[in-house]
C-alpha cells in the first residue's frame, strides 16, 4: 500500500493561490462567475518527511473588482472550496481509503473588492508514520 497526499480544489471565485513551505504550488488566476472546477493538486512529494520538520501549507483568496452585474457595488462575492486529504492506495493504483487531512472548507460570502478575502494556514508535521494537522489560523475578510 501507498500514501498519497492531494488538493482537491472545488470553487474559486475570484482568486485562490496555494503556498506549501513557501512555494507558490497552484494559482487560480482570476476565475469569476463561480465555477465548480474539480482540480487536483498532488502534493506528496513536496512534504517534508521528517518528524520534527513542519509543512506550512497557505490557501490565500483574493477578491477583485468583479460583480455579477458589472456596476460599481461596495460588495462582491467570493466563494472558495477545497479539501487536502490522504489517500492509501493498493499496488494498482486504486484507492482504497480516502481521509481528510483538514475539516473541508467551502465558505460563500460576500466582501470589499481589491481585498485578499481568505488567509488559511495550516502547519502539518509528520507524526507516527502519517501526515497530521498540528495547528491552524484561518482568517476570512467579510463585508463591513
Amino acid at each position: 500500500m501507498k500514501k498519497e497526499y492531494w488538493i482537491k480544489i472545488g470553487n474559486v471565485d475570484n482568486r485562490l493561490v496555494i503556498f506549501l513551505n513557501g512555494e507558490m504550488i497552484w494559482d487560480s488566476g482570476i476565475i469569476h462567475n463561480d465555477p465548480t472546477l474539480h482540480k487536483a493538486v498532488e502534493i506528496t512529494h513536496l512534504l517534508h518527511d521528517h518528524e520534527n520538520f513542519p509543512n506550512e501549507l497557505i490557501f490565500e483568496g483574493f477578491n477583485d473588482t468583479f460583480n455579477t452585474n458589472g456596476s460599481e457595488e461596495d460588495m462582491n462575492p467570493w466563494h472558495f472550496s477545497y479539501r487536502v486529504v490522504q489517500m492509501t492506495l493498493d499496488e494498482k493504483g486504486n484507492i482504497e481509503e480516502e481521509i481528510d487531512l483538514i475539516k473541508p472548507y467551502d465558505e460563500k460570502h460576500f466582501s470589499n473588492p481589491n481585498i485578499r478575502a481568505l488567509n488559511n494556514v495550516y502547519v502539518i508535521k509528520r507524526r507516527n508514520g502519517y501526515f497530521k494537522v498540528v495547528s491552524n489560523a484561518l482568517s476570512q475578510q467579510f463585508a463591513e
